[in-house]
């Protein structure tokens, strides 16, 4: 992107090449990517960047503008969305994400319930744990109290450590015994913590541990 540049004061934002026209003289859109920086400065066109607004926490406002030596930095004011408009929202993904997982086992409690074979135990226990569970974070979410909450609930800090993997010359893969160590910030919103029986087992996963 760039910023025209005309008194020091920023005439426009250019997100893609264009005529224009300074000292009345028009100069066609091919300057973007013919002329050099140098050249580009001097008929008032500087790169441009904004400073990112997060807008899954803030409405991003009004924006000024830094004219640079090289270039030019715009910068918006913020407004922080309504707390109570951001939780009802985690509360309704939080529910989405759990009725999708039991939507996958449903079919079994239909044919229980219409006399066929009953579910297994486990996936009967599984899902209890889901409904628990989500329960569970539509507390916590009402618990939460301001943005800076809101926010760390949804990039909390956990500590991952996952067995290395080693392939030897016959192409053979083995786990371990070293394991590295990573740090993950996770949206608990979304993330259910209650062990499927039927997955796969990860072979390279050791733990998953919040901060």
């Amino acid at each position: 992107m760039w910023a025209q540049v005309s008194n020091n004061e920023v005439v426009r934002v250019l997100a893609h090449p264009s005529n224009i026209e300074s000292d009345g003289v028009t100069h066609p859109k091919s300057i973007f990517t013919k002329w050099s920086a140098a050249n580009l400065k001097a008929v008032g066109i500087y790169p441009y960047s904004a400073n990112s607004v997060d807008l899954r926490y803030h409405y991003a406002g009004e924006v000024s503008y830094d004219v640079g030596g090289d270039s030019v930095t715009g910068t918006y004011t913020t407004i922080d969305k309504d707390i109570a408009d951001l939780k009802t929202t985690m509360i309704n993904n939080s529910r989405s994400t759990a009725a999708s997982i039991l939507a996958r086992d449903d079919w079994m409690s239909i044919r229980e319930a219409e006399g066929g074979t009953a579910m297994d135990a486990d996936i009967k226990s599984y899902r209890a744990a889901i409904r628990t569970e989500s329960g569970t974070k539509e507390t916590e979410i009402n618990a939460l109290s301001d943005l800076d909450a809101v926010k760390g609930y949804e990039a909390t800090s956990y500590t991952e450590v996952r067995k290395e993997e080693h392939t030897d010359d016959d192409g053979v893969v083995t786990y371990g015994p070293d394991t590295r160590t990573s740090t993950r910030h996770i949206n608990l919103v979304t993330h259910y913590e209650t062990t499927d029986p039927s997955a796969d087992a990860d072979p390279t996963f050791v733990s998953l541990t919040k901060d």
